[in-house]
């Protein structure tokens, strides 16, 4: 039995004690300032997360924020960061605060940032701002919370330079219905957990903006299907250009993560509403108001990447749409006969 911590009581932090907890290990879930409710809930005999369908087992320690000290950190074999992007900056404040001894640290946040004129994941940035992070290990692939959390087969991967942490992170995390896959692409896995996110708005546009009403969903299928190709062409591609390996983004990190991501989800719905002919700002006023969608982040952080790069439109042109449209506030503008010209 191991002793694992993890940061972040929202969705994914609390559906990652699911099979920490299956394997006998002795599990605390700690919430961000902004999980209260969550945290004040699952403190509750049979409490359920409002995101979730069943209760944590009892044997879950809850704490939130404030309940946090050195103590629970010095306690914990591995570290595992569940928040979102914004939460990063918690995260790392907290382990600055209550890391005293160099662990593995986990994390299912995904980012990349420009700096020094070139484009970094978190896997590079994020030991340097936490000096007691012993090893970093980038947890990616196609997971829903709430499925992992009811036990559905699950596919991730985890990744570290340090192949040996990378095998001892996913070894207590692995279980018969979580499934885990090693390698030690850190910046390949992290590089295409962000571009998902910008490439499902590109390709969920086409399943609006070419509607099919003989169909259930009322979508058409060949124009999603070609939209989903070219992003990955580009992602593999930029994910080489960014410093990580083109079969990551073939694998669980990159391909399998983005056809979870085109199937619901806040870039999702974006794309959705630019397919429609709406214009971003218009969308962010309405139904996503007060969300953050990470593919906006991820076009800020690639936009002067892609500026750069010598016959952008012709490599990247469904890059260059997603950004004129998401960052500039112009229709999107992707033409199929573009393509194999």
């Amino acid at each position: 039995m191991a002793n694992i911590l993890i940061l972040g009581a929202g969705v994914m932090g609390s559906a990652l004690a699911v099979p920490a907890s299956d394997n006998g290990h002795a599990v605390t879930l700690v919430g961000t300032p902004l999980d209260s409710e969550p945290v004040a809930r699952m403190k509750q005999p049979g409490g359920v997360h409002p995101k979730l369908d069943e209760p944590l087992s009892p044997k879950v320690r809850i704490l939130a924020d404030h309940e946090l000290g050195p103590d629970h950190m010095a306690e914990a074999d591995l570290v595992a960061i569940g928040v979102s992007s914004p939460g990063v900056s918690w995260a790392v404040q907290r382990l600055n605060e209550t890391l005293k001894v160099r662990k593995p640290v986990a994390f299912v946040t995904k980012g990349l940032e420009r700096r020094d004129g070139r484009v970094m994941s978190y896997a590079e940035i994020i030991p340097d701002q936490v000096p007691t992070i012993e090893t970093f290990i980038g947890i990616g692939g196609p997971c829903i919370a709430r499925e992992l959390a009811n036990r559905y087969p699950t596919l991730s991967v985890y990744a570290s330079t340090d192949a040996r942490a990378a095998a001892f992170a996913a070894g207590l995390m692995r279980t018969a219905y979580y499934r885990l896959d090693t390698t030690t692409d850190a910046t390949g896995v992290e590089c295409c957990a962000a571009l998902k996110n910008f490439y499902a708005i590109g390709v969920s546009v086409m399943q609006t903006r070419y509607p099919d009403p003989g169909r259930s969903d009322g979508q058409s299928k060949n124009p999603t299907a070609g939209a989903f190709t070219q992003a990955m062409i580009e992602m593999a591609s930029l994910c080489r250009e960014i410093g990580g390996e083109v079969e990551t983004a073939y694998d669980l990190a990159g391909m399998g993560d983005l056809h979870v991501t085109v199937g619901g989800g806040r870039n999702s719905r974006l794309g959705h509403g630019l397919g429609q002919g709406r214009m971003v700002g218009d969308i962010m006023k309405g139904e996503l108001a007060g969300e953050t969608v990470e593919g906006i982040d991820t076009a800020r952080v690639l936009a002067g990447l892609i500026e750069t790069t010598p016959d952008a439109g012709q490599r990247y042109p469904l890059a260059v749409a997603i950004i004129r449209s998401v960052l500039e506030g112009k229709p999107f503008d992707f033409a199929f006969d573009r393509l194999y010209a």
